[in-house]
């Protein structure tokens, strides 16, 4: 019976529009990605200093995006036994958490990071919650239309496969039975053979 359920998990698992981000190849990903978040958001804004905001957006930013990353790779196994809808609102709503969560630890830590962001609480987590919301929207679709797409692909390849194959099965039985109607008239018992 173990060897059912793990015979099933990657089935599922392999249905599920979200990748894998316990590979090294998506950490590198969410890590480059949340560094360009961090350079936007120092550069939308109107900073005395910087570079030192840089360092402690990027820090800020590379937290919530690696904690993020490890909540997805650890419901990997869960999101995988429900539908890919109910799977991508659980991603989204377990987003908005992390999110919230490493805003509030964030904004406790010190009076660096309250006066860096905002000196409101309230408008920070705000501040914080919108922005993952939208990042977290826009790449959830991305990845689900990925996804679609590359079943869309294999679903042709396979068509074209069964098509060829059904295009080689005539002509196989045609062969086949111009072969044992040639040696039914010079070789009967091979014609029963070969039939």
């Amino acid at each position: 019976m173990k060897s059912t359920n793990t015979n099933h998990n990657p089935e599922s698992q392999d249905s599920l529009f979200l990748p894998s981000f316990c590979d090294i190849r998506m950490v590198f990903a969410v890590v480059v990605i949340a560094e360009l978040l961090a350079f936007v958001l120092v550069l939308a804004g109107q900073a005395r200093d910087p570079w030192s905001e840089l360092g402690l957006t990027s820090l800020f930013v590379q937290w919530i995006a690696l904690s993020s990353a490890g909540v997805l790779c650890l419901a990997r196994p869960l999101l995988g036994r429900v539908s890919n809808t109910a799977a991508a609102l659980t991603s989204y709503l377990l987003l908005l958490l992390t999110t919230a969560v490493i805003s509030e630890i964030g904004y406790r830590v010190g009076p660096s990071t309250q006066t860096l962001f905002s000196n409101e609480h309230a408008g920070f987590l705000f501040r914080n919650l919108g922005i993952s919301a939208i990042l977290s929207a826009l790449v959830l679709r991305y990845l689900y239309v990925q996804h679609q797409w590359r079943q869309q692909i294999q679903a042709e390849a396979q068509a074209r496969v069964q098509a060829l194959q059904a295009r080689i099965r005539p002509h196989f039985l045609f062969n086949s039975m111009n072969s044992i109607a040639a040696l039914t008239r010079s070789d009967a018992e091979r014609a029963e053979l070969a039939v």
